[in-house]
């Protein structure tokens, strides 16, 4: 006993002077940070950014920290990291110079645009009236960036500049010349009966498209059937928003959501259903545009006519969508002075609000404390809407329950749910690609600021979230600390992904110190009763739900692993050597200690009997032990994007954890494409599957170990048989109408 308590001291001891270590390394890369920029430094030196950093100390990362200092001098709070070169400012009087010098080019070169084409699956519709180099670039950027056939329909309210000219040098295209200006309603709804596609366009002529902007809204509105319109980022010269959709307050005025902010931030870079779209760029569904009548002519000349409009496609049950992959650059005001068009405004303000004062009691106060919840459309306001905190933004290829969660998230999509994101624990300093390469798009990703950050984010957002649905028991013990001071008065889910005392219990026991029941029972019971806040707690397996109900929480429910079957392509005869996959990031991890164990222990002799042998191992590898790992036959392959090929032909796959708790998602997984498992017998315990039955069982013993393995790897019939009897078994745990009316009722419950 003596030696477990020093062995216990020590490892404190270790802890401790770690950390004082990363106290010492986070100060000194700051100082060092600081005097790279020091002017910057000086001037966010104050008392509200020290208390913040000694609060950070105690919550966050050193890494963490410190990114979050260099996007403070870099004044990029909240943005990407990588995409801020698609936006870059310009000049207008520069941008006009340059515009016309290439036009005149068009024309002394005699050049067409042609845009004949046969089939066409998009209309798209341009208002012309001067500035013709303007709308020699809006043209030159749909050739360059539209890979759909398209039909052309361009409208000129009698121009007095080079617009003939450019006019004669298109081909392909239906052109109305107009006598007079009829303006932008009028000369829309002249090119209604022209229109001979299921979807149409409009695009003002002083906008340049970006990239598969186009494609992105006809995939859209074509695959969703309760789209009535589309629209996205509207960039301005400076290279900030105009827009990132549009609110329309009670009184009928109307606010460009995020204008003079950087189009990176993150509240601008999710999907929502929104009031409206401006029609410098909104697609929509040609039948409801005809169905409409067009513009409504009360809005002449010009403003209000598509926010009209978008009211009208809400009040017949669609939704207009704002897309953050969506974008245009806007020059505005084009064809008109800002003074004329805020006259226009102005007049066209009080047709709208007279039209729409019933509709719009159901709208927002203009009040900037409301435009969190009035970026959504008010015909959405009733949609519950659930902020979920976890320890990072859950990628399915991360592992350590993160799978789970990602699943979790999708189903709350598709029951209908707003959803938002808070990872705690881990930077958003990434490309929006990267952030959303699993993540549905209309899931909002909240900036990450550590535990600060996040008590900020629910101080000033307590009127918008009905429920906190909170993974993993360091995020739920972050949260308790707020909730004496009523930050928080909604519903609050605690998702047990995995009782982590047991994990830590088995690890300690590994290293050999002895635990008695009562210190196993205290470790688990102080772990469990952080839930005391929770209306509603959900575990993993049932087991684990058993345990919270023993201690009288029987406001406990299972919500287990959702996985899709895959059909077996290949035989047996067909396969050869062993997978794992999973991720491999943390030296301290269940997955790590697996892999050196078995890799040193178990590998060596089934070398010895299976000479031909390879392990496949698959899984973002940034552990130093595993960059270490070198043996004859054991293949890293690190992150994969598709691991089907490996999961068909490999023969067996091997999950020889030591420490764990939960329910293995990575057997799960293996079953689901249909690959037997060879593994530790405390993943069998956790699952409940049978030895020889459903998976194969082994003791953490490297020789007995092997022996299954082998026993697996050499025998088509009992390999033939686990794979039969697995499949089957997951068929019947993980249907998806049972998983989602598992969810369903759970928010239900919690929420009304």
């Amino acid at each position: 006993m003596i030696k477990e308590s020093i062995k216990a001291k020590t490892s404190s001891s270790i802890k401790s002077d770690a950390g004082v270590r990363n106290v010492f390394k986070t100060f000194f890369d700051l100082i060092m940070t600081g005097l790279s920029s020091p002017i910057k430094s000086i001037k966010h030196f104050n008392f509200i950014h020290i208390t913040t950093l000694f609060k950070a100390i105690k919550n966050e990362s050193p890494q963490q920290i410190l990114n979050n200092f260099k996007r403070l001098l870099a004044g990029e709070v909240g943005q990407f990291t990588n995409d801020n070169i698609k936006f870059p400012e310009y000049s207008k009087i520069s941008y006009l110079k340059e515009k016309q010098a290439a036009f005149d080019q068009f024309l002394h070169t005699k050049s067409i645009f042609d845009f004949s084409v046969s089939d066409p699956v998009v209309t798209i519709i341009m208002v012309l009236y001067n500035q013709a180099p303007l709308s020699f670039s809006c043209l030159n950027s749909i050739k360059k960036h539209v890979k759909l056939p398209i039909q052309l329909i361009i409208i000129d309210n009698n121009s007095t500049d080079e617009t003939p000219q450019l006019l004669e040098q298109i081909k392909g295209a239906i052109i109305i010349r107009n006598k007079k200006n009829f303006h932008f309603i009028h000369a829309c709804n002249q090119a209604i009966d022209h229109i001979n596609t299921e979807y149409t366009l409009f695009i003002n002529n002083d906008v340049e498209l970006i990239e598969d902007s186009i494609s992105i809204a006809f995939e859209q509105l074509s695959s969703n059937k309760d789209y009535g319109a589309i629209g996205g980022k509207i960039i301005l010269p400076n290279g900030m928003l105009q827009e990132a959709g549009n609110i329309v307050w009670n009184d009928g005025t109307c606010l460009g959501y995020g204008r003079g902010q950087s189009p990176h931030l993150l509240q601008f870079n999710f999907m929502r259903n929104v009031d409206y779209c401006s029609a410098a760029f909104l697609m929509t569904r040609t039948e409801l545009f005809k169905k409409h009548g067009g513009f409504d002519p009360l809005f002449k000349p010009a403003y209000y006519e598509e926010t009209d409009y978008c009211l009208w496609l809400h009040e017949k049950g669609f939704k207009v969508i704002y897309h953050p992959q969506i974008a245009i650059r806007h020059f505005e005001f084009g064809s008109n002075s800002e003074d004329h068009a805020n006259l226009l405004i102005k007049k066209n303000h009080k047709t709208f609000y007279k039209k729409h004062q019933l509709k719009l009691t159901l709208h927002q106060t203009a009040n900037k404390n409301n435009i969190s919840v009035a970026r959504f459309a008010a015909s959405s306001q009733n949609q519950k809407r659930i902020l979920y905190v976890d320890a990072r933004i859950p990628h399915r290829d991360d592992g350590a329950g993160f799978p789970r969660s990602n699943t979790i998230l999708q189903c709350m999509i598709e029951l209908g749910y707003q959803v938002s994101i808070y990872p705690l624990n881990h930077s958003t300093d990434h490309s929006r690609e990267e952030m959303y390469r699993d993540i549905d798009n209309s899931i909002e990703i909240i900036y990450s600021k550590g535990f600060e950050g996040f008590k900020r984010h629910l101080q000033s957002h307590s009127n918008i979230y009905n429920l906190l649905w909170i993974s993993r028991p360091h995020n739920l013990n972050a949260f308790n600390k707020l909730l004496s001071k009523d930050i928080f008065n909604g519903d609050i889910i605690y998702d047990c992904e995995a009782i982590y005392a047991e994990r830590k219990i088995h690890k300690m026991k590994l290293e050999g110190v002895n635990l008695d029941q009562n210190q196993v029972d205290e470790m688990i019971g102080k772990e469990l009763q952080l839930t005391h806040f929770a209306h509603k707690i959900v575990t993993v397996s049932d087991a684990d739900a058993i345990k919270f109900k023993n201690l009288g929480k029987s406001n406990t429910t299972t919500l287990g692993h959702l996985l899709k079957l895959k059909p077996n392509k290949y035989s047996y005869g067909e396969r050869k050597d062993l997978l794992f996959v999973g991720n491999l990031d943390h030296d301290d991890s269940p997955n790590v200690d697996s892999i050196i164990w078995f890799t040193n222990e178990v590998w060596p002799i089934l070398k010895s009997n299976l000479p031909e042998l390879k392990f496949h191992i698959i899984g973002s590898p940034k552990s130093l032990k595993i960059a270490e790992l070198k043996m004859d036959d054991v293949i890293i392959h690190g992150k994969v994007e598709d691991t089907s090929s490996f999961y068909n032909k490999c023969r067996v796959f091997v999950a020889p954890t030591r420490f764990a708790a939960g329910i293995p998602y990575k057997i799960h997984k293996a079953a689901s494409h249909s690959l037997p498992v060879i593994s530790t017998d405390l993943l069998g315990r956790q699952l409940g599957w049978k030895h020889q039955e459903e998976i194969m069982l082994s003791t953490i013993d490297a020789e007995e170990f092997a022996k299954a393995c082998m026993d697996l790897y050499n025998s088509a019939s009992l390999w033939e048989h686990i794979q039969e009897n697995a499949s089957e078994k997951l068929a019947n745990e993980s249907s998806k109408e049972k998983y989602l009316n598992s969810l369903r009722q759970i928010l239900k419950q919690a929420i009304d």
